[in-house]
Order: structure tokens, then sequence, then C-alpha cells
């Protein structure tokens, strides 16, 4: 597979999976292609989500990039809702969510983080909690497989 500067074709396989106080929620799982960029120590993975408004139900396409490493991921969002994230193990990081109805603070703990990154395929695994306006929100697990197409 020849590694280009537009990037490496991949299929993305995302499971996640969202409990509130020891109640779990519904998995959500999506299946998507995007481009992996090979950087190093590090990789680049992008690709778009959509996201749904729960008052209007209007669909809308966020921007995804991944910058993953051994011991990091961090996960910048840009569209309608955007905000930046760091995953590190055991540590917490601050930052703003940005939506169309205004900016919320947040917060992400991360509890674990896991990266078997290659060129043809990887995964990425994160357990983490997040709070919103200082009160915590939920415990979040995200499992991310992606697999070159060509």
């Amino acid at each position: 597979m020849e590694e280009s500067k537009q990037g490496i074709p991949v299929l993305i396989n995302l499971a996640s999976m969202v409990s509130y106080h020891g109640t779990q929620q519904d998995p959500l799982q999506v299946v998507t292609t995007g481009k992996l960029y090979l950087q190093g120590k590090q990789s680049l993975l992008r690709y778009k989500e959509s996201v749904e408004d729960e008052e209007t139900g209007r669909m809308s396409e966020d921007d995804v990039q991944l910058i993953l490493g051994k011991n990091q991921v961090t996960m910048n969002r840009s569209g309608e809702y955007n905000n930046t994230m760091v995953f590190q193990k055991k540590r917490r990081f601050e930052t703003t969510y940005r939506t169309p109805y205004g900016e919320l603070p947040m917060a992400v703990y991360s509890r674990d983080v896991r990266c078997d990154l290659g060129k043809d395929s990887g995964k990425v695994h994160l357990v983490y909690e997040l709070s919103m306006q200082g009160a915590y929100a939920s415990t979040n697990e995200l499992h991310l497989e992606y697999a070159a197409t060509e």
C-alpha cells in the first residue's frame, strides 16, 4: 500500500457506550470511512460524524480529527458542535463545548487510554468520565477500529 500526503483511505468501526450513575444507555455503533495520515510516532485519523439536534431533529455533519499517540489521544471536533478533548490515562482535561445554543464548560477524566496503531489497521480504546458545567454527566467507553481499504 502506498502512503501519500492525501492519506490512506480507511474503514472505521466505532462503538460507544454511555452510562449515567450505573445505568447503561443503548450502545451506539457507527461504520464510516476516513483517512489515516502517518506522522512519525503519531497518527492522524480524520472522518465525518453526523450529529442530530435533539430539539429539532436536524442533522449536521462535524469533522472529527483524532491525533493518536501511544499514551494520548486528542480529539478535535469542528462544525456546529466544536470542542477539543485530550485523553491521557489518569489525567483530567478541561475544555469548552461549543454548540449552536452557547458554550458549556466541560471536563474529561480518562480512566483508560489504549492505542494499537498500525499502517494497515489499528485500535483505540478510551474509558473516561465526562463532566458538564462542573457536575458529573456520564461515564463513556469508546472503541474504534480502522482498517485500510486499499
